[in-house]
């Protein structure tokens, strides 16, 4: 048995079943333990992105970008306590461009007053910030969202959890399996056809399963659960390889040593991070979970 199989299993007998104690027994104050951990990870993350771009020579102020996706995550989970049905409320949505927006403007905005000295470096150092705070700080506030701002709280996080670490666990076993066409992508080569199809059929199947699972969470038939796990499984795919190809560029194995097995937070969340924003829209456009 190998290290990684070990690692997953454990993660299966004691991770997954930690997991659903707690979105069970310790959704308290709008599910404010997730979003504490959400928080923290995605500073984590951040240092983790300026080490990925250390190794290119490109400096980002990792402190600065940590405390607006703070403030941000912080901003949709504080919208979550307002009352929806006044109009002179901001939405949770509402909230988070507003943050981001504004949030981006203080982060480029600084480069306006750099000195001559530094004219060379600029360029790349504001697209690692901006790009930075897109993918941890603004991505990583959907998934506050997710846990936070839907009026039911257990079923959306199920339902997000069961479509993306089905797909992360089907793509796994079908790969290790019954993979054996690789190298479809430089960034990835050791991914397979048959990993990918795993993956995309594990989210979909998770849509499934959350239809007979959820029945108050407002699904009118199955067709838009299956849309969403095709979509989100194509979501979940997209992000893993998004950052396969920024530790390729930046000639690193793993993005950081935090997680047993894995490698770092950006390593296991890349597939959370570009979900995120595909469930919270397919549900708000569905109309799940209020």
């Amino acid at each position: 048995m190998t290290g990684n199989t070990k690692q997953r299993l454990l993660f299966f007998f004691i991770g997954i079943p930690t997991f659903i104690l707690a979105v069970l027994f310790l959704p308290f104050w709008n599910n404010a333990l997730f979003f504490l951990i959400v928080a923290a990870l995605q500073v984590m993350a951040i240092y983790e992105m300026r080490g990925i771009f250390r190794a290119k020579a490109i400096t980002i102020d990792a402190v600065r970008i940590a405390i607006f996706s703070f403030a941000t995550s912080g901003a949709v989970f504080a919208s979550s306590f307002s009352a929806k049905e006044s109009r002179t409320q901001f939405s949770s949505l509402e909230i988070l461009l507003i943050m981001s927006a504004v949030s981006l403007l203080l982060i480029a905005g600084q480069y306006a007053f750099i000195k001559k000295d530094d004219f060379e470096s600029a360029l790349a150092e504001i697209s690692a910030s901006v790009f930075s705070f897109f993918y941890i700080g603004i991505l990583g506030a959907f998934i506050v969202y997710t846990a936070t701002c839907f009026p039911q709280k257990k079923e959306p996080v199920f339902l997000f959890t069961l479509m993306t670490f089905g797909n992360d666990s089907l793509a796994w076993l079908f790969g290790v399996t019954i993979g054996k066409r690789r190298d479809l992508f430089d960034v990835s080569p050791n991914k397979s056809i048959a990993g990918f199809i795993g993956g995309f059929l594990g989210s979909i199947f998770a849509g499934i399963l959350g239809y007979f699972l959820f029945p108050e969470a407002g699904f009118s038939s199955i067709s838009p659960l299956i849309l969403m796990g095709a979509l989100m499984g194509c979501a979940v795919i997209v992000g893993d390889l998004l950052e396969s190809a920024l530790k390729r560029s930046a000639n690193v194995k793993d993005s950081g040593l935090v997680v047993p097995g894995r490698g770092g937070i950006l390593d296991s969340s890349d597939s959370l991070l570009f979900s995120a924003p595909v469930f919270v829209f397919l549900s708000l456009l569905f109309g799940f979970f209020k």
